[in-house]
């Protein structure tokens, strides 16, 4: 990939820790870690985060798909006259052919996202993962765009295949990665990640890719029948980015707050076993949601660098058919 020049973002100083805050210098250096992995996954679902799909055509493609049998209106030049001699009814060879598709990332930055108790905030994950798939989509000839979003805004780019578009949208990320804090924010929406989507199913048409950036904390019935609605005609992602504590509480005092009120949690093992058994209850029945609509979901934590979690799922030698 060819070098790209680092602009300055628009604050001259960093607004915190790297694990915490992220700068528009931060993710146009990823373009040089958006590699070393494949986006046909590891496990047998659809195509990952990537721009290249197969998809069946009737008559001349670039490879052999199949032999069927011949239906009216196909190109005669495909009959394959030895399957038809054998079998004594008329088949067709049928191809496929490589397709580009935009890829479009939805990217989480709620005060909810502003949250970590190990290397890095929620946030600064899903701002890692959007900029590692957008530069790898752009690698391979594809269009790529995104839609930022946080409870009060929203910034939608077009997808493109240029680097200032690229560019142009990992600016937003940085932007609203910027003004997070633990101060209380009045919210335009009650459940900003079903809006989002919402507004992804009005802008996307078809033969998408769409790959969401979140973690659980806005998912419900609703969120669910968007991301069907997305899926009709595309494909969908949902990267779930989660924090240990948000499974379980092992240390054995805490103070936990919203910003606005706080609870020490300290001796009380029956209210830890219940918050584990609750947050486990949780996540299995988004799991089984998902994968009941053929909804890929991938877990990624704020224990480890994004892009070395990005290459152990998806690693180009280690997938599965």
């Amino acid at each position: 990939m060819p070098k790209e020049r680092i602009t300055s973002d628009k604050s001259k100083d960093r607004k915190g820790p790297k694990e915490v805050y992220v700068t528009l210098q931060d993710l146009i250096k990823l373009q040089f870690e958006a590699r070393g992995f494949s986006f046909l996954p590891k496990y047998a679902v659809q195509s990952i985060l990537s721009g290249r799909h197969r998809s069946k055509l009737r008559g001349r493609g670039l490879d052999f798909d199949e032999v069927r049998k011949y239906i009216p209106g196909d190109d005669i030049r495909n009959i394959d006259w030895k399957v038809t001699a054998r079998v004594g009814v008329t088949h067709t060879k049928e191809f496929t052919e490589e397709k580009e598709r935009p890829v479009l990332f939805v990217v989480d930055q709620g005060t909810h996202m502003f949250f970590g108790s190990k290397l890095y905030f929620k946030s600064v994950i899903a701002a890692h993962l959007a900029a590692l798939g957008a530069w790898r989509t752009l690698e391979v000839g594809d269009r790529v765009g995104g839609l930022v979003f946080n409870g009060t805004k929203d910034y939608f780019v077009m997808p493109k295949r240029n680097r200032q578009a690229v560019q142009r949208f990992l600016s937003r990320i940085s932007e609203f990665n910027q003004v997070l804090s633990t101060d209380k924010v009045t919210l335009k929406f009650d459940n900003p990640l079903l809006e989002a989507l919402k507004k992804t199913n009005e802008v996307v048409t078809h033969d998408y890719l769409v790959v969401v950036l979140s973690d659980l904390n806005y998912a419900n019935d609703q969120v669910i029948k968007q991301l069907i609605r997305l899926k009709k005609n595309n494909d969908v992602i949902f990267g779930h980015v989660w924090d240990p504590l948000e499974k379980e509480i092992l240390a054995k005092k805490i103070t936990l707050s919203d910003g606005e009120y706080q609870i020490l949690i300290a001796k009380d093992k029956t209210l830890k076993n219940n918050y584990k058994k609750a947050q486990a209850a949780l996540l299995q029945k988004t799991q089984e949601d998902f994968k009941k609509y053929g909804i890929p979901f991938l877990s990624f934590s704020t224990l480890e660098s994004p892009a070395h979690q990005l290459r152990a799922l998806i690693s180009s030698n280690k997938r599965k058919r």
